[in-house]
This record gives structure tokens, C-alpha cells and sequence, in this order.
């Protein structure tokens, strides 16, 4: 056998490593049980892979006025303060409001598509709910000297957003 013939492997060689404990195991298998060591360690909120939805508003037109039934649940499932929500909505649909019954109630002083309403929701969301790097909605605003930062709880991420 000639000198350079001695450096090669056999297959079965290649595929075998020793592990720390000293016993004989294939990289595939130690690929997978590594993988499941490490899925084990994911907390189940992370792989369960939920997206987070929030409650449709029940909308009412009685009159010229738009009634927002639900506010309070929705602001309660997006962690914001209702007044904020509520100012957002009603810049972006040119129309004044006010509360009623302890913040429980949103009315807007136009008569305004319910759709309309919804969309504007949905961009309240994207802009101050859901973090732009991970998507998660687990986030807070922050306010840092002039600037208003949304700060995700789950990745880290800070973001500024616009002032309202």
C-alpha cells in the first residue's frame, strides 16, 4: 500500500464519532438528539406556532353617530390604553369622540363604514401592537426623553414609532 493511500478513511469510520461519554455514535444520530434536546428547551408558546388575533369590533350606526361596543375588550386584548386607540382612530377618520360608560364604549361623532373602522384598527395594530422584527404582539410603549419607542418583549427589539 502505497503512503498517500494510508490518510483515507473507510465510510464507516467517517460516520462514526466518539462521544464525550467515550461510546460510538453516528453524527446523524447525534444530529437528532441534539435537535430534541434543543426543541425540549423552546417554551411551547414560541413553537405553538399561535397567531394572535384580536377581537372584531361590534360596530353600530344609530343616527350620525359610529358606536364601538367592544372598545374595552379590544383595548384590553391589545395592552393600550383606550384613550390612545381611541385618538388614533379618530385622526385617522377625521371625526371626534368620546367615551362613554367608564371607557367601555367608543363613539365617533360621524356616521363611518364599519369597514373603514376595521381597517383603521388593523393599521393601529401593525403600527403600535405587533414588533416589526419578530411579529409577536407581546410588546409595550416606552417613552425615551422625546420619542416614543415600541419595545417587544419576546425578541428585544426597539422601535420607534410616531408620536399621537
Amino acid at each position: 500500500m502505497r503512503w498517500w493511500h494510508q490518510a483515507y478513511y473507510t465510510r464507516a469510520e467517517v460516520n462514526t464519532v466518539t462521544s464525550a461519554k467515550g461510546d460510538k455514535m453516528s453524527t446523524r444520530e447525534e444530529y437528532i438528539q441534539m435537535l430534541k434536546e434543543a426543541r425540549s428547551r423552546i417554551p411551547v408558546l414560541v413553537t405553538s406556532g399561535e397567531r394572535f388575533v384580536p377581537p372584531r369590533a361590534v360596530i353600530a350606526i344609530e343616527g350620525r353617530q359610529t358606536h364601538i361596543v367592544n372598545f374595552k375588550e379590544i383595548a384590553t386584548a391589545l395592552n393600550r390604553d383606550p384613550k390612545m386607540i381611541a385618538r388614533f382612530l379618530s385622526k385617522e377618520l377625521g371625526s371626534p369622540y368620546f367615551l362613554t360608560e367608564g371607557d367601555r364604549k367608543l363613539v365617533l361623532s360621524r356616521r363611518i363604514d364599519p369597514k373603514q373602522v376595521e381597517n383603521r384598527l388593523d393599521k393601529f395594530i401593525k403600527m403600535y401592537v405587533i414588533c416589526s422584527h419578530c411579529g409577536r404582539p407581546d410588546t409595550t410603549i416606552v417613552k425615551v426623553k422625546k420619542a416614543w419607542i415600541l419595545r417587544c418583549q419576546a425578541c428585544g427589539a426597539e422601535t420607534p414609532i410616531p408620536k399621537l
